[in-house]
């Protein structure tokens, strides 16, 4: 048998080339394929948690919708302390200090859990 000729090694060499660049496309496409399916359901499942968590949101809402009035009204009964201090400094020299200490109620809430009736007397 004779040798093949150089142009039929070129042609062989370069069917060679072609097969190994389709083999390497087809690998790419599959992986991108993957990917973006990976891609998609993480998408997916992200949009079901969101849509999940703003209806659960949106029910607690509409169960526990309260207008204002009726949000003073429980701030009142209820009670809130207001405590802060505040101190400016310069070089570790005070300056200025300004102390925040206020309770917010009703007077029922004060009377019932503080100091009892405002209309006893005091003790001296």
């Amino acid at each position: 048998m004779s040798e093949p000729s150089a142009s039929a090694a070129r042609g062989l060499d370069r069917d060679r080339r072609a097969a190994d660049s389709t083999r390497r496309n087809s690998a790419l496409q599959s992986q991108r394929e993957s990917r973006d399916a990976a891609i998609e359901h993480a998408s997916d499942h992200r949009r079901e948690t969101t849509a999940r968590r703003t209806s659960a949101a949106e029910r607690a809402r509409a169960e526990r919708e309260v207008s204002l009035l009726e949000m003073i009204d429980r701030l009142l009964a209820g009670g809130v302390v207001i405590h802060g201090d505040i101190t400016l400094a310069v070089a570790d020299v005070d300056l200025l200090y300004v102390g925040l200490r206020a309770l917010i109620a009703s007077v029922d809430t004060v009377e019932r859990d503080l100091v009892g009736p405002l209309d006893r007397p005091r003790s001296t």
